[in-house]
């Protein structure tokens, strides 16, 4: 409102010049010299004189009554144009909570700092605040910057893997705006809520602010395949941290040129480690695996059928675990008697209702009896609160315990208070960090659509990225990841976590673990 209370005075200034304009052009039209016009008009010039003092006088106090219009003028208040509770925010109110941060949506950015580090000192684990806290302090400081998105699943089911998936980008963020020789880094957190039916709509909405060069995510393959022809379009890199298929986001089809660029193994290479584990290549004629899925998942049918093509079709026992009438004891009991042997279990991200939860409840009435398997998906705090997962194995793509970066897991610990660091965090971790890589080359002064543009060209053309959090990163011709970080993980009892367990890589040393700053973790989310 005081915007445009302002707009409209100064119009107001503008229109009155004008007339004086046309009325000294009229009595002045073969004056050239505007000192010849002063001592010809006296009278003319001591009227004007007077009204641009008055007007300047008038402006002053205005902008005296007003100095919230001088921030939003000097500021170049990046949320300015950002609406509240649109799943989009750069520091204007939290997407988990739904609280409202006004000090940093006015453009007030000193007492926005102030803010957000004593809601930090109250809770130090949590993400959202300290990607806000960064971003008000670049807008206080003025600093150029890079934006960057980083898309998220904000709702009840999946909410501790969003938390996961900021701390990642979070941590990079701190450490990368602390370098004076490096531009600001600011991150807009953005909720897809899990959704692939309405993520196109909200990927236009992102993209249609002025300064996203890039985006991070989605967590979900099926709501990211909903999202890429959006991103495609606008020719917008996306770096996504956990689809661990190309060929089924794009539906077989090869899309160029590529704007999609995954920092996760393929399930093509994380497959065999699996079967290797299970020593499922060594069945007997007549036995088989019980593989659960949703054939409806992107991710899920991906990884059903890789399995299928590296075991055979004949050794397969295909399940729907995404049906809302599943019967697990009655389905367990059917396919031991078609001859499994082994249980591989590969519900979605949440995105079905029934998927996970069906899932849980297969893995109860096994009562570890048969040998069990399945995905990152499964690397879940629910799992450790079971007692029947004695002989569940999961694929993930790293694990900080086993991580050959141990600068980056003693930097998060002390960022986070806790020695508890998940699986989300190093992938996330891993994309910021390419994603910044491929900005070393890119003019912070061009435009935006060369901006974008030249993210997608320096990915393509860097041939190693260093100091991930699984390590070393490159990419193949397609834009997937060439190492294989993959890591096969257990449950193993433990009081170093209320839950009364922890996932573990195989045969890790037990003695090296940080109780006493994983119970404090555990205290934090409780």
């Amino acid at each position: 409102m005081i915007a445009k209370d302002y707009q409209l005075f100064v119009l107001c200034i503008l229109y009155l010049l004008n007339i004086l304009k046309d009325v000294s052009l009229k009595k002045m039209t073969k004056m050239t010299n505007f000192s010849r016009k002063i001592r010809k008009y006296p009278i003319l010039a001591k009227w004007l004189f007077l009204i641009i003092l008055i007007l300047s006088f008038s402006s002053w106090i205005y902008l005296i009554f007003n100095p919230q219009l001088l921030i939003n003028i000097f500021s170049q208040n990046w949320c300015k144009d950002f609406e509240l509770n649109d799943n989009l925010s750069c520091g204007e109110e939290s997407l988990f909570t739904k609280n409202k941060f006004p000090l940093f949506q006015q453009g007030n950015f000193k007492k926005a700092v102030d803010f957000f580090t004593k809601q930090r000192l109250n809770n130090q684990n949590n993400p959202e605040i300290l990607i806000y806290l960064n971003n008000a302090k670049l807008m206080q400081q003025g600093k150029k910057s890079y934006t960057i998105a980083i898309v998220i699943p904000i709702n009840q089911d999946a909410r501790g893997i969003a938390e996961a998936l900021l701390r990642g980008a979070a941590q990079f963020q701190e450490d990368f705006n602390k370098d004076p020789k490096n531009p600001g880094l600011k991150i807009l957190v953005v909720n897809d809520e899990n959704k692939p039916d309405t993520v196109d709509k909200l990927a236009e909405h992102l993209l249609s602010k002025n300064d996203v060069i890039a985006v991070i995510g989605h967590y979900t393959s099926e709501v990211t395949k909903a999202a890429l022809p959006v991103y495609q379009k606008n020719k917008v890199v996306v770096i996504a941290p956990a689809t661990a298929a190309r060929k089924s986001l794009f539906s077989g089809k090869k899309v160029l040129p590529n704007f999609l660029f995954r920092t996760i193994p393929s399930v093509k290479l994380q497959i065999p480690k699996l079967i290797e584990q299970l020593q499922l290549s060594q069945l007997a004629i007549k036995e088989k695996v019980a593989v659960f899925y949703n054939p409806n998942s992107t991710f899920s049918q991906s990884a059903f059928e890789e399995f299928r093509n590296q075991l055979g079709a004949s050794k397969i026992i295909e399940q729907d675990i995404s049906i809302s009438k599943f019967m697990p004891r009655k389905i367990l009991n059917e396919v031991r008697q078609q001859g499994a042997k082994a249980l591989i279990l590969i519900p979605d991200g949440k995105v079905n209702h029934y998927s996970f939860k069906n899932t849980l409840n297969l893995i109860d009435v096994n009562e570890d009896q048969l040998p069990m398997a399945g995905y990152s998906t499964l690397y879940d705090e629910t799992i450790l609160y079971k007692q029947n997962v004695k002989k569940l194995l999961i694929v993930v793509p790293w694990h900080p315990l086993s991580s050959p970066n141990k600068e980056m897991i003693q930097r998060a610990k002390q960022l986070w208070g806790t020695a508890n660091i998940g699986v989300q965090t190093g992938i996330s971790y891993d994309a910021t960090l390419v994603l910044t890589k491929a900005l070393e080359k890119v003019s912070i002064s061009a435009s935006l659509p060369n901006q974008r543009l030249a993210i997608q060209q320096q990915l393509n053309n860097i041939k190693q990225v260093t100091g991930g959090a699984s390590g070393t990163i490159s990419f193949d011709n397609d834009g997937d990841m060439i190492e294989n970080t993959s890591q096969i993980v257990r449950v193993i009892p433990t009081k170093c976590a209320i839950s009364g367990a922890i996932f573990v890589p195989m045969n890790y040393d037990l003695t090296k673990l940080d109780c006493q700053q994983m119970i404090k973790n555990s205290k934090i989310n409780k």
